[in-house]
């Protein structure tokens, strides 16, 4: 008798429809989170007496109405995207990298120290070498909880917010002592800087080539991230190292018990982490000011965490949900200018955004997990009933 043989699924077959699935329910999840924070933010407005297409629409047109204003959002992001990536790579290990602030300091820090110290590089190289100065010094101070961790068990959380104070601490000597001023710029208070950079080492200006004024100090860095971005996910999916930080971070014991060294699984994602955390402030040092200011812009770190959790600790949707954010960024300036809606309302539409993008991520995962199970189970019954029949075929035929 003739069995009934369930088809196997090619290869595409059976990955191309997940791999649908999720990118398709992480846009629409976040989508979908955006519309009830728009919506919670409607009664926010309304009860300040402006109408919510006034304000929504000042927001837009700053942040779409010009190129300029486009630019600025991009900006913006940029910086982070890195930061966002950096807070990621530990998460996915099961790990919360607090530190990214303290180590993106220290990285201005050191490139710093390269743009001035090494300024007789020619041509571009002294950009790359600043750079990668920054990288490494970023990478030296998150090994330091990263060490305290695998050696000793201190909790990455803690450690990581005692060394951003000391961070602080470090721009603060750095600046006052071994980078202090030796020119006078203009009319700047030159005892609150560094000496301006050679111009090798800044990153050149990308908006000049869309119309975007340099104002806006869109630079090449952009490009960067979303490359650097690409590099992550390939990393975390397709790299040991990916798979290897899955199973610490879902089990530590069941990854060790597979015969993965959960330290150096560790000590790898903060060296990763260290290098993305070091490209943070490249934006502001080597593409904005061109010079260290005592008057850094500050907590792009722990911004980057918000961006890490609406982009869901993809590398996809930190992309979009740093571009969201800069739109939001830019939209305190607009409803200051054209609203009567004072400017923390912004803050709390990014507050709602985060509530609601965790809520509608956590139900939509449930229900892509309710899905799996389902054709799970439908397989499973029909492998079951594919084997009834073929020992009911097999009896029929010793008979």
């Amino acid at each position: 008798m003739a069995t009934i043989e369930a088809p196997i699924p090619t290869t595409r077959e059976r990955v191309r429809p997940e791999w649908l699935e999720n990118i398709g329910g992480q846009l629409l999840a976040l989508v979908a989170a955006l519309v009830i924070a728009l919506l919670l933010g409607s009664f926010i407005i309304l009860a300040y007496g402006e109408s919510p297409a006034v304000v929504y629409g000042a927001i837009l047109r700053f942040s779409f109405g010009s190129k300029d204003g486009f630019g600025y959002v991009i900006s913006i992001a940029t910086p982070l995207i890195f930061s966002a990536l950096a807070v990621a790579v530990c998460f996915k290990g099961g790990m919360f990298n607090i530190g990214v602030e303290g180590q993106y300091l220290v990285g201005m820090v050191v490139a710093a120290w390269a743009a001035l110290k090494l300024d007789f590089l020619p041509g571009p190289l002294l950009m790359w070498v600043t750079i990668l100065f920054g990288m490494l010094g970023a990478v030296a101070f998150a090994l330091v909880p990263a060490v305290l961790k695998v050696k000793t068990g201190a909790h990455e959380v803690v450690t990581t917010i005692m060394m951003n104070g000391i961070a602080i601490s470090l721009v603060a000597w750095a600046i006052n002592g071994p980078l202090h001023f030796t020119q006078k710029l203009g009319a700047f208070n030159i005892n609150l800087r560094t000496d301006p950079f050679n111009a090798n080492a800044r990153i050149p200006d990308l908006g000049h080539r869309f119309g975007v004024p340099e104002s806006a100090h869109l630079s090449w860095l952009f490009p960067m991230a979303l490359v650097t971005a690409a590099i992550v996910w390939f990393v975390l999916k397709r790299m040991r190292l990916g798979y290897e930080a899955r199973a610490v971070g879902a089990s530590a014991g069941s990854a060790q018990a597979g015969g993965i060294s959960i330290g150096s699984v560790q000590i790898e994602l903060f060296i990763l982490s260290g290098a993305l955390a070091g490209l943070v402030g490249m934006q502001q040092l080597l593409a904005d000011k061109g010079y260290l200011p005592v008057q850094y812009e500050a907590a792009l770190g722990f911004t980057g965490i918000a961006v890490a959790f609406l982009g869901q600790n993809s590398p996809l949707g930190i992309v979009l949900a740093a571009i969201l954010w800069g739109v939001l960024a830019r939209g305190e300036t607009a409803v200051q200018i054209d609203t009567n809606v004072p400017r923390e309302f912004v803050i709390i539409l990014q507050g709602i955004l985060i509530i609601s993008v965790v809520v509608t991520y956590q139900l939509a995962q449930r229900r892509l997990l309710a899905r799996q199970l389902r054709k799970a189970a439908a397989v499973e019954e029909l492998g079951d009933s594919a084997a009834v029949e073929d020992v009911e075929g097999l009896a029929k035929e010793d008979r």
